[in-house]
């Protein structure tokens, strides 16, 4: 008798313990599912942003490619602010770090939609780790470029409305004489920001493809 309890605790034990399990699978799963959803709203979001920038940056370049910054100041204004601002996407991946670092990922028996889960959560990565080199690129052009154009107002300085640089238009004073190689690095200056959007235009729709992918196999998975 004693031994048959035993026995029969032990299996009870085992199956409250993978109750648990599961139960705690479904719970992480849910929340990393509301992280996915989140992220697909900011890769759409994210995807116009670079699409606006290209366009900007390209009228930019071709400005100072056929010399008509003297030409079209007013042009340049508009596009000045939005030209320089770096687009960078905050992803939020809280939701899958803690499952890695409290070791939850156990609790997914699925290895393939465990493998997605990572090979997404290093995509992520990649495009983070790729932005911070174009900016620490770009960063190290400032310097020449604020000798080549007058960025003395590029912020406002007008406290009476909200902080916002993508609707401030700054004054310029005209250009001089820009030497070949002087139009040349600003060319390439903005032409540096369209790979960049580009780039990340690719990356995210990759992504995005992958997100939509993942929240199938979380739907298929949830709903077993």
């Amino acid at each position: 008798m004693i031994f048959l309890a035993v026995t029969l605790g032990f299996f009870a034990e085992n199956i409250r313990e993978h109750s648990t399990e599961l139960n705690n699978a479904k719970k992480f799963l849910e929340s990393y599912k509301d992280e996915l959803v989140q992220q697909e709203g900011v890769c759409d979001h994210y995807k116009k942003l670079y699409q606006n920038k290209i366009i900007v940056c390209d009228s930019i370049k071709t400005i100072f490619f056929n010399s008509e910054e003297n030409k079209k100041p007013d042009v340049l204004k508009r596009l000045l602010v939005p030209g320089l601002l770096f687009v960078e996407i905050p992803f939020n991946t809280s939701s899958y770090d803690q499952m890695v670092n409290s070791g939850a990922l156990r609790y997914i028996n699925n290895i393939a939609l465990r493998d997605s889960m990572g090979a997404y959560r290093s995509s992520i990565e990649a495009i983070k780790n790729y932005n911070a080199r174009i900016l620490e690129s770009i960063n190290g052009n400032m310097i020449e470029l604020s000798k080549l154009e007058d960025l003395h107002d590029v912020v406002s300085t007008d406290t009476s409305i909200s902080y916002d640089l993508s609707h401030h238009i700054p004054d310029m004073k005209p250009f001089r004489v820009l030497s070949d190689e002087q139009r040349a690095l600003l060319v390439f200056f903005y032409e540096s920001y369209i790979v960049q959007a580009q780039s990340d235009l690719r990356h995210l729709r990759l992504l995005k493809a992958s997100n939509l992918n993942l929240q199938k196999m979380i739907n298929d998975a949830l709903n077993k």
